[in-house]
């Protein structure tokens, strides 16, 4: 096995060994709610400004090229696309999973990218899902939040849209370690490509939110909303929460 390719797995297998160490801090069996995963925005000024520039960089340039990928393409296509990229994330779901104590969805997670990577053709076809096996997507700030980690500040990231200081960090964080596209090809051009379809992909999938963004009042506070309902919902893996006694450290 050629070094490189040790040294890219050896640092997923570094992010693995913490499961070891952090499994028993889990509170995975707890739900957090609406309240307590709410983001402050004491940046809102600046926070706006970068909206306003990613709203005319999305009018200009990004829609027009979702739109277009998303007429030139076959359902099929696009949707083979999505699964590749989703299927390129499994490694973290399963490490997350481990983190959070929820050993039965790391098993989900693992079987999905074996069978997807190999039946599946690279992920193109999400055959785990049609024998039942359901995604079990979790990414570090997930995992962070069921530690306890408060989602602090509202981040409105040039490009990169909205975010939290917590999940923003956990994004980077584990990026250094495995960024999924950058274990495809040591290509700098192939990496560049295989992201901007990612993004393009994304942007595709969102057009049909469009038209409900444009008739909100204040399309920001929307935005910011909707991020924080859905982080919640995501950490709960779907559970519903009543209150803040729900969520016992």
């Amino acid at each position: 096995m050629e070094i490189g390719t040790l040294m890219k797995y050896g640092r997923l297998l570094v992010l693995l060994s913490f499961c070891c160490l952090f499994q028993a801090c889990s509170t995975h069996n707890k739900t957090v709610s609406p309240e307590w995963n709410t983001s402050s925005d004491p940046l809102e000024g600046l926070n706006r400004s970068v909206y306003a520039f990613n709203t005319t960089a999305d009018k200009y340039v990004l829609r027009p090229v979702a739109r277009g990928y998303n007429a030139a393409l076959p359902t099929p296509a696009k949707k083979g696309v999505s699964n590749f990229f989703s299927n390129l994330g499994e490694p973290l779901s399963v490490v997350n999973n481990l983190l959070q104590g929820k050993v039965d969805r790391a098993l989900g997670s693992t079987y999905r990218f074996v069978v997807n990577s190999t039946i599946g053709v690279l992920g193109l076809m999400d055959i785990a899902k049609k024998q039942g096996v359901e995604r079990a997507p979790e990414d570090l700030g997930q995992t962070l939040a069921v530690w306890g980690v408060k989602p602090g500040p509202y981040i409105m990231l040039p490009f990169l849209g909205p975010t939290t200081l917590r999940d923003g960090l956990g994004r980077s964080v584990s990026s250094a370690v495995y960024y999924p596209i950058n274990e495809l090809s040591d290509s700098n051009s192939a990496r560049l490509g295989l992201t901007v379809l990612d993004l393009v992909d994304t942007r595709a999938g969102l057009l049909g939110f469009d038209s409900t963004l444009e008739k909100q009042l204040d399309p920001y506070l929307f935005i910011k909303t909707t991020i924080d309902d859905t982080r919640t919902n995501a950490i709960n893996d779907g559970r519903s929460v009543e209150s803040d006694e729900d969520f016992d450290f």
